[in-house]
């Protein structure tokens, strides 16, 4: 067998709700004209909540002799706190973000050399706060050697610089595109005093870099917008828009955008003039993420089946397909300690890939 890569996929124990997966629905929560029009003062936001627990799963990508795509779990990894998203760094450590924080895990060996990975593998050896870190979705290592975080919170991609654990740089969506909220002073503290969604220009959602470091791709969920950042000028443009409620903005190998038209269930690829180039379906009615493996094969985080499965979009091959267990709590007050053996989660949220180099 001959390794591809390692493939990480977080959970969230907060059950999807089909009646607030549609465009529809969407559209008509953020659709007022006047939502952002009288924004209530600051200092009177109440704290960031803490809703819901998660995990974060790994999987080792690999092809045998005749060229045939392999996927294997190692293990998975729990938490009291919600991972949102988890990449793999080229040293081979993990970088973890939560709603609130990034932390850097080291594992005890390669990732890939691990047999059943869970947390005593691994040894936290930094972490970033930052008042303006706060409704993280992902984080992306660049290939200039920075992590841009997508927070919702502040409507802005924060950029990282790993060796110093600090935030160096903050670009926001722009106000002439998608309206003003509140301006961000360094001394506001978003976690103390959390904008949440209803209070947000756009839920910018997913920042992941280029291969050459400059560029950023970006996707919006309120206006289902996908875009770009420029790193060298810092400008914005965005490539088009309607896809509301989508996730996963990202460029392939190739240098196109795609991302998953969440409420569809679809892989859209954009080609160079912003039209759709192509559509790939999955039956869901809430694709959470999607992620290029290896040239045609991606993995699909179907939230509302809960489950991860990788196709072979070419061929129309479904290659492989994880299932989770869903508890559903009829008593709120019952602990998630007592939730069935094996259970990580009732929605898959995000996919993170680092193939081998």
């Amino acid at each position: 067998m001959r390794p591809l890569g390692i493939l990480t996929l977080t959970h969230s124990s907060r059950a999807t709700e089909p009646e607030r997966c549609s465009v529809q629905f969407l559209t008509l929560r953020f659709g007022g004209r006047d939502r952002l029009a009288e924004l209530p003062p600051f200092t009177r936001l109440a704290p960031a909540p803490t809703l819901y627990s998660g995990a974060v799963s790994f999987y080792l990508a690999s092809e045998d002799r005749a060229g045939r795509f392999q996927l294997r779990r190692l293990g998975q990894v729990r938490s009291r706190d919600r991972i949102q998203h988890a990449s793999v760094l080229p040293s081979g450590e993990l970088l973890v973000g939560y709603e609130h924080r990034v932390v850097r895990w080291r594992p005890r060996a390669s990732l890939a050399e691990l047999e059943r990975i869970d947390a005593a593998d691994f040894t936290v050896t930094a972490r970033c706060d930052h008042p303006h870190l706060a409704g993280l979705h992902t984080v992306d290592p660049l290939a200039g050697g920075s992590i841009a975080l997508a927070c919702a919170a502040p409507d802005a991609i924060l950029l990282l610089d790993p060796a110093a654990s600090r935030i160096e740089r903050t670009l926001r969506m722009p106000r002439d595109l998608y309206g003003r909220g509140y301006d961000l002073a360094p001394g506001m503290d978003l976690r103390r005093h959390y904008i949440h969604d209803e209070l947000q220009t756009t839920h910018v959602n997913a920042a992941f870099g280029d291969a050459t470091g400059r560029w950023i791709a970006v996707s919006t969920l309120i206006q289902g917008a996908i875009g770009v950042f420029d790193l060298q000028t810092g400008r914005y443009e965005e490539i088009t828009r309607g896809f509301v409620g989508c996730h996963g903005a990202r460029f392939d190998d190739k240098g196109n955008l795609y991302f998953a038209d969440s409420t569809t269930g679809h892989l859209v690829v954009l080609s160079d003039d912003g039209k759709i180039a192509r559509r790939f379906a999955v039956a869901s009615r809430w694709l959470h993420d999607v992620q290029q493996l290896c040239g045609s094969v991606h993995a699909f985080a179907l939230a509302d089946a809960n489950e991860l499965q990788v196709w072979d979009v070419e061929r129309d091959e479904l290659l492989f397909r994880d299932a989770f267990p869903v508890w559903t709590l009829e008593d709120p007050d019952r602990p998630e300690d007592e939730a069935p053996l094996g259970w990580v989660g009732n929605s898959v949220q995000a996919l993170g890939w680092r193939g081998v180099e």
